[in-house]
């Protein structure tokens, strides 16, 4: 695959920790700056859990920024208790000497995105507020961003109501902008997200390693099914969560997408659904043109086993 310019937005809880490990051992993708947000923990846990996990990648001087503690319109941003109180499921790790960019993350993306030298990838695996504050303020970046794949949403059901997905139901307002921001965009979502995962043996050998990604890596899988209902590490999971969406932009050959138009629920029992209408196109043509959505691609299935692979692939290097 060609090299490919990324900016990530995050919340690192652990499978974000398990994206910036992919992305940053990648050979082909080279991350230029990192924004956080509040979800799947506090903003100051999250930024602080990102720059420990750019140390254990032995990553360069990515510039990290600080930006939304809370959602457009919503008084309070509920943190996830799924990544446990720290956001890494309680892995301890060295403190670290990076310094967080003085400037916002809005200022952070928009440097990063116009400063770069071809179009790039905008990568947001988090509630959305930031990239929507992003676009609404600077849409001079489109000029300027190949495309964004956001982790989010889903085609069937929801995971923290029976329809809306955590990221998009954090802040589906913030998430309408990015989908209907004519950017083309990609939605990894629920219909994927919880089927690509990696054998225990893999997570295991990882964890016994003595480079710190590897290490990490396997820690991560392995702690990613002790959430709050009781389960330990001996209740595997093996769960990339969000580091699916990297593995897609990398090997899209491997997943199945389809094009379709998507729309964002605000109000009510739906709020934080991304209704994606699979219908013919050459149906309810009228109401369509009166009213029309934004098509996305949208990821609707995967090879699991080579997806997996390729995952391996990327952490098995850091030891090359």
């Amino acid at each position: 695959m060609p090299a490919r310019t990324l900016v990530m937005d995050v919340d690192t809880g652990t499978d974000d920790a398990l994206a910036l490990l992919y992305a940053v051992g990648h050979p082909d993708l080279t991350v230029t700056g990192i924004s956080c947000v509040a979800g799947n923990a506090s903003l100051e846990k999250v930024v602080d859990n990102t720059h420990k996990v750019l140390d254990a990648a032995g990553a360069p001087d990515v510039p990290v920024a600080a930006g939304a503690r809370k959602a457009l319109i919503e008084r309070v941003q509920e943190e996830s208790a799924f990544h446990g109180e720290d956001g890494l499921a309680g892995i301890v790790l060295p403190d670290t000497a990076r310094t967080t960019s003085p400037l916002t993350a809005v200022e952070l993306l928009r440097q990063q995105v116009v400063a770069a030298d071809s179009p790039v990838t905008l990568v947001g695996l988090a509630p959305q507020t930031n990239l929507a504050m992003l676009l609404t303020l600077h849409p001079e970046v489109t000029d300027h961003l190949e495309r964004i794949v956001f982790m989010g949403g889903s085609a069937s059901v929801g995971n923290v109501t029976a329809v809306a997905e955590f990221n998009v139901w954090l802040d589906p307002e913030a998430a309408t902008c990015v989908v209907e921001s004519g950017i083309p965009t990609a939605m990894y979502g629920l219909d994927v997200f919880n089927r690509l995962t990696i054998p225990e043996e893999h997570a295991r050998r990882w964890a016994a390693s003595e480079h710190p990604a590897q290490r990490l890596t396997g820690e991560l899988l392995l702690r990613r099914g002790a959430r709050a209902d009781g389960l330990t590490e001996q209740d595997y999971v093996g769960g990339i969560g969000d580091a699916g969406a990297l593995v897609f932009l990398t090997h899209p050959e491997l997943f199945t997408v389809g094009r379709h138009p998507v729309r964002v629920d605000l109000a009510g029992l739906g709020r934080g659904q991304t209704v994606v209408d699979r219908r013919p196109v050459s149906y309810d043509l009228q109401a369509r043109s009166a009213d029309p959505w934004q098509t996305l691609e949208v990821v609707l299935d995967l090879d699991v086993q080579q997806a997996a692979q390729a995952f391996t692939e990327v952490v098995d290097a850091y030891t090359a």
